[in-house]
């Protein structure tokens, strides 16, 4: 007994010693984290989420004109002709009024409106939906489409519109679906502005702008890991979502920080949408089934 006294001690004292080093460096990663957190150019703050009725949401859009928004779900695999597809309405409180307002699609992904049509692409095809009506329209069939992916509309009612496995991009113009640049590294995510059309390439890992008039390919910011959806938030800056659970700030001078990250949690961020009037971002959450809405403050 006499020998177990001070060995007893001798441990006490090595736990105490740990916990003490523990609580030290959970106190300086607590800092850390709350310094990085300072520090970054906007924050986000979870406002709301759908109820998980979104089957396979890829894509959500907002309708100004009509105060709602659109959701696209693929509902199967990405690339099945199944049938299954769908665009949702949701309320701009996370309320989803009408779970099937279009159906008859096989895998919506990327959305775009231009003079009360909202286009929507599909694997091989893109349709033309008549929001009044919520009827489909027309479909515009894509001769030699590998993976049709996101919609982007310009002020001039072009709708541009990207085919990330055959690396290129088309445009719709006066009732005509033709390519309008070749030779891209997987682009995915669109975004027009002004004179401007904005590209995130899934296998460059790069955001770049491209100059409509010489088709002029620029990297802006580069190792955007499964770059998705593109939107400004105003003063040159956007946020950029990745696939696998990120969304990054792109500041005026094109540099990134990271401000959302939900990869532990399995949460993907596919192709966002930002309204600016509201400070809103909504990222839909592909194999969760709903989107999340975050306020984004500066």
């Amino acid at each position: 007994m006499k020998h177990l006294l001070p060995i007893a001690l001798l441990a006490g004292i090595v736990t105490v010693s740990c916990q003490t080093s523990k609580q030290t460096e959970e106190t300086a990663a607590s800092d850390t984290t709350a310094a990085a957190a300072a520090k970054a150019p906007v924050t986000l703050t979870k406002k709301w989420e759908t109820e998980p009725v979104l089957t396979t949401c890829e894509s959500v859009i907002y309708d100004k004109a009509n105060d709602v928004l659109y959701v696209a779900n693929i509902n199967g695999t990405p690339d099945g002709k199944d049938g299954n597809g769908f665009i949702s309405k949701v309320s701009l409180d996370g309320k989803v009024t009408e779970a099937q307002w279009v159906k008859g699609m096989d895998a919506p992904k990327g959305m775009g409106i231009a003079n009360g049509k909202l286009y929507v692409t599909d694997i091989d095809r893109v349709h033309e939906i008549d929001i009044s009506s919520g009827k489909i329209t027309k479909t515009y069939p894509v001769q030699g489409a590998k993976f049709l992916n996101d919609i982007t509309t310009d002020a001039a009612g072009k709708v541009y519109v990207s085919d990330m496995a055959a690396g290129q991009i088309l445009v719709l113009e006066n009732g005509k679906l033709t390519k309008w640049i070749e030779n891209l590294q997987g682009p995915n995510g669109l975004f027009a502005e002004g004179n401007e059309i904005l590209t995130v390439l899934w296998d460059a890992k790069t955001l770049n702008t491209i100059d409509p008039s010489s088709k002029q390919l620029t990297v802006k910011t580069d190792s955007i890991e499964n770059g998705d959806g593109i939107e400004a938030i105003g003063n040159g800056e956007y946020l950029v979502s990745s696939w696998n659970g990120m969304v990054t700030h792109i500041g005026s001078d094109w540099k990134k920080t990271l401000v959302l990250d939900t990869r532990a949690d399995s949460v993907s961020a596919a192709d966002i949408e930002y309204i600016q009037e509201k400070n809103l971002l909504l990222v839909p959450t592909f194999f969760k089934n709903k989107v999340v809405a975050y306020e984004l403050q500066r």
